[in-house]
């Protein structure tokens, strides 16, 4: 939301102000199962070593809570997780036309 490539980023205030509407809402929100550092270091030994630490942090949090989707405009930071079906939002309308 705050991406500085994407057209119109999010300020860090109006940021935070969704994340509370989600919060708000009662979305339910995922965090770091006790498995994770298990999780973390059996996908960064799969990876390349391209591959951020961040990116690789965030998709074992994803598959220790069951998350098989993730919406992203860096599909490429994902390539090769074969449990997640990722996708860029801002190409869906291209994507289907």
């Amino acid at each position: 939301m705050t991406w500085q490539r994407m057209q119109k980023p999010l300020s860090l205030s109006e940021a935070i102000r969704v994340v509370q509407d989600y919060v708000d809402a009662g979305v339910a929100i995922i965090h770091q199962r006790e498995t994770h550092i298990q999780t973390f270091l059996e996908l960064l030994g799969s990876v390349t070593a391209r591959k951020k630490v961040f990116d690789v942090a965030l998709a074992a949090t994803l598959k220790d809570n069951g998350v098989e989707g993730l919406y992203t405009a860096n599909v490429a930071d994902f390539e090769g997780f074969d449990f997640l079906k990722v996708i860029n939002p801002l190409q869906i309308e291209e994507n289907q036309a």
